[in-house]
């Protein structure tokens, strides 16, 4: 029963992240190119990464591994990110 509650609120937060990472980028103006998706795609991913490994008791090393794999690399693309508008 909390698997379940784990995967419906995960795939709730995640597909409304989702939606409004594309809200935001459909009214920018200018393009950033691929680069500025990496940071929200990483951001993305971590969370599906660590439950998938808790439902399918997949802990470990590669677990490890590619959560901080996927934190290091959002955080050093977010250079590249657009600049917040005022307002």
């Amino acid at each position: 029963m909390l698997e379940f509650f784990m995967l419906i609120i995960t795939a709730v937060l995640v597909g409304g992240y989702i939606y409004l990472i594309y809200k935001k980028r459909k009214n920018l103006k200018k393009e950033y190119g691929w680069k500025s998706y990496v940071t929200p795609g990483a951001f993305v991913v971590a969370p599906l990464v660590a439950l998938f490994s808790y439902l399918f008791e997949f802990g470990g090393i590669i677990t490890w591994f590619t959560l901080g794999f996927c934190f290091i690399t959002g955080a050093f693309f977010t250079k590249y990110l657009p600049e917040p508008s005022e307002g």
